[in-house]
């Protein structure tokens, strides 16, 4: 992507997803910043940026991925309750099941960047 161009008649369209909620302002800041640092920041600032929230099936994750949830998993199950945000509260409710977030309407309706 660091060698990516694009000329001014272009647009490029970033669409994200993952488990974490495009509606909670600090997980689409965090996406942008890791998005911002992979693309050349020319082309950043002429996306039109995207979230659309995923879902996991524990079931079919492969060994790597599923050592990384459990270890996460184990930080966050044990956070006390004031430092829990909804994400960890939602990993902590739907840990080792499966799981669906997709809401392709939201794509829709979504402001872009």
């Amino acid at each position: 992507m660091k060698q990516f161009s694009i000329n001014s008649a272009q647009t490029f369209i970033i669409v994200t997803v993952g488990l974490a909620d495009p509606n909670i302002q600090t997980n689409t800041d965090s996406i942008k910043r890791a998005i911002a640092n992979q693309i050349p920041i020319e082309i950043y600032r002429k996306a039109k940026i995207f979230h659309l929230r995923g879902g996991v099936d524990y079931q079919k994750l492969h060994y790597k991925h599923k050592v990384m949830m459990k270890l996460l998993y184990n930080k966050v199950k044990n956070l006390p309750p004031e430092q829990q945000n909804a994400e960890t509260k939602a990993l902590i409710d739907t840990y080792n099941q499966k799981v669906d977030f997709v809401d392709l309407d939201s794509l829709y309706n979504s402001n872009t960047s």
